[in-house]
């Protein structure tokens, strides 16, 4: 019976961790359509500075966003922001 109540548990927490992941892209992903003004699916450095509430430091943001660094912010690109990176693996213990 633990079996069972414990794959229960781990299904449950897989499934609502999922949901919290698709409901985070999908917060991103109607942000990134209000920015994306023009509809083209790339947002700007100047779409991004027009909705930006702080355009004295838009530039350093949206570089740092514009990971491939070829003007435009892709979705992909905007759902990373502020996603955490994994952590390095520890060196092997000798």
């Amino acid at each position: 019976m633990k079996k069972t109540t414990t794959l229960a548990t781990v299904v449950a927490i897989t499934l609502m961790g999922s949901a919290v992941c698709h409901a985070q892209d999908s917060a991103k992903a109607k942000q990134f359509e209000k920015l994306d003004a023009d509809k083209n699916g790339a947002v700007s450095l100047e779409e991004f500075k027009a909705k930006s509430k702080t355009p004295d430091t838009a530039d350093a943001k949206f570089a740092k966003i514009d990971a491939d660094k070829n003007g435009s912010v892709s979705l992909e690109e905007w759902s990373a922001v502020g996603a955490k990176k994994p952590k390095p693996a520890a060196p092997a213990a000798e």
